[in-house]
């Protein structure tokens, strides 16, 4: 189902539609649905320069189907409407499986993740706000799930967005084991019944492992400074951390 329109126009927070989102969680909290953002959101927010094409909700699995019929209920279903996914399959992904959503009148789109998708559990106590009032995952929730789920390139970007550090990992994180196994092969299933049986179709499936966190953990840490590009090498300490940055979170940005 499309639902852009030419008459569209921007939302607020200077194009992001950070208020509107807003909304959206607190319409969810309202009848009792847990809400944060991930994904390349919850990156940014983390201090990585992504661009981001949807915001991506994450909602407990069980409640993911309720958050749906809320949205598409009376009279929630004069502002939000459902519509296709508009990118093909990613690799690695179930985004083109998960419910999509649109503002209607505005430039805006969001995805419904369900929480088993994102490998953590997507309740309060798990969450931590913006200045602008959106739910994230925790750092170390969001850390930890990447690497068991062996994102590697959304850790790489956690760890340049925050400076991340093998003191900190000891810390905060478990690198006592490997990645979440059972939760790969479960998710590879799902994604061979969503896409068509090819010869190349093999490709769209995530990495099974078993690989031990800590070695992939000290890796990623350890290589943050061969990440800078040549023309920032004197003034970075990562990618996208100037010397003598302050966390990003401290900083009031209309875009999370």
């Amino acid at each position: 189902m499309a639902a852009w329109s030419p008459s569209d126009i921007d939302p607020s927070s200077e194009g992001h539609g950070t208020l509107e989102i807003l909304e959206v969680i607190k319409l969810f909290e309202a009848h009792e649905i847990p809400c944060c953002v991930v994904g390349i959101s919850a990156l940014k927010y983390f201090g990585a320069w992504r661009m981001r094409r949807d915001w991506e909700l994450c909602v407990p699995t069980e409640l993911a189907e309720k958050a749906c019929s809320l949205l598409k209920s009376a009279p929630h279903h004069e502002k939000y409407v459902q519509c296709d996914h508009d990118a093909p399959p990613q690799v690695h992904s179930l985004l083109h499986t998960f419910p999509r959503f649109k503002m209607r009148g505005y430039n805006l789109y969001f995805d419904i993740f369900p929480a088993e998708d994102c490998h953590f559990a997507c309740t309060p106590l798990n969450f931590e706000w913006s200045l602008m009032g959106i739910p994230y995952p925790k750092l170390a929730i969001f850390a930890q799930s990447l690497l068991d789920t062996l994102d590697m390139v959304g850790l790489c970007d956690l760890i340049d967005g925050m400076n991340l550090t093998d003191e900190w990992g000891d810390k905060n994180l478990d690198l006592t084991g490997t990645n979440d196994v059972s939760w790969a092969l479960a998710k590879n299933e799902n994604i061979r019944a969503s896409v068509p049986l090819t010869m190349g179709s093999f490709f769209f499936e995530a990495d099974e492992g078993p690989l031990k966190t800590r070695e992939l953990w000290e890796e990623q840490v350890r290589t943050k400074q061969k990440r800078i590009g040549e023309e920032l090498s004197a003034l970075h300490v990562t990618r996208f951390r100037a010397q003598d940055d302050q966390d990003p979170r401290l900083r009031k940005r209309q875009f999370c």
